[in-house]
């Protein structure tokens, strides 16, 4: 699949580009680090190819229509501290497809909170166009024999090569199709990603008939009770219809998360009932996120193997913080690396 549309001006590499960068890169993950990182390297003058097994490109930048609603159901925001992220949101702004939410929730702190404009698939899509995308493709295996780097599917063929590689998929999940194809990592490397966790985190969401009881500007995050954030994706402006998001929180998602899923959305909407109020539900859906975010990242935003002329380097909110920026940071990092080499 193959986006087209002015992508934005760039996340801009100035170093210098050789040779080497005619050759194709693979970017496995069509979330925000995939994205972004395939942005780079095609700003740059590298031809790229994303694949992912979804459906649609964000990952965790997720937006669901639902009986005529609009819902954020991963990511419901974020801010921006570094200057490079600043500068892409500025950039975003200026096309279209992000716009400030609020500055705070509760009490105002000045500090702006951002949202995409049509839901958080704004800016992924945005991201997205011109990009060459491959989307329900599923890899088994990521195999290297020094030259090529293969991802394989399922039936030992293989989906797609290129000379160097991106992965962008959650650790646990890395680490599984590395071990598949038989690629050995180095020792410290190795046992740094074994080592990392990660919070789960169950999303209820709910259309309802009525004004629901969610503060202003429509979202609220908690410290204390079932849920962590609440969204009212009227308020928040994107949705023409009233529908509320509702994080569980990380102790709940983990007791709960393989239970029946009937039985786990019907406490969690008995859960919700102080925020529905008088409303009536007219739909409701559980989603889940077992890679919600880690437990504790790792202390760099990229990391890179190299094997024969080939490298592959490592990307996610895992090595840069739990966060939009993280990820951003992340893909970033893993894209300059590729065009080091």
């Amino acid at each position: 699949m193959r986006y087209s549309h002015n992508p934005p001006r760039d996340v801009r590499d100035t170093e210098a580009m050789s040779s080497a960068h005619a050759q194709p890169a693979i970017i496995l993950g069509a979330g925000l680090s995939g994205l972004v990182a395939a942005r780079q390297l095609a700003t740059s003058g590298r031809r790229g190819t994303v694949i992912d097994k979804g459906r649609g490109v964000g990952g965790r930048l997720a937006t669901r229509r639902l009986e005529g609603a609009v819902l954020d159901h991963g990511a419901q925001f974020f801010t921006a501290r570094s200057d490079a992220f600043a500068r892409f949101v500025d950039q975003a702004i200026t096309a279209g497809v992000v716009t400030e939410w609020c500055r705070g929730f509760g009490e105002t702190d000045g500090y702006p909170r951002y949202r995409g404009t049509n839901g958080m698939t704004s800016l992924a899509k945005w991201l997205a166009r011109d990009l060459d995308i491959q989307l329900a493709v599923q890899a088994r295996a990521i195999a290297c024999d020094g030259e090529t780097v293969r991802f394989i599917a399922d039936d030992g063929s293989t989906i797609c090569a290129g000379r160097d590689a991106v992965v962008t998929a959650p650790i646990p999940q890395m680490l599984a199709l590395f071990d598949a194809g038989e690629i050995e990592l180095p020792d410290r490397l190795d046992a740094d990603l074994r080592a990392v966790r990660y919070h789960p985190t169950l999303a209820l969401l709910a259309v309802i008939d009525g004004d629901g009881a969610v503060d202003e500007p429509g979202g609220m995050q908690l410290d204390d009770g079932p849920f962590t954030f609440i969204a009212d994706n009227m308020k928040k402006g994107i949705s023409h219809r009233r529908a509320l998001t509702f994080h569980a929180n990380h102790a709940f998602s983990a007791r709960s998360f393989d239970d029946d899923p009937d039985q786990v959305q019907a406490e969690l909407l008995a859960f919700a009932a102080p925020w529905i109020g008088e409303s009536t539900v007219v739909t409701s859906q559980l989603k889940k996120w077992r890679y919600a975010g880690p437990v504790s990242p790792l202390s760099e935003p990229t990391e890179y193997i190299d094997i024969g002329a080939c490298r592959i380097a490592l990307a996610g909110d895992a090595f840069a913080g739990p966060k939009v920026e993280g990820a951003f940071t992340s893909g970033l990092a893993a894209a300059r690396a590729l065009l080091r080499t």
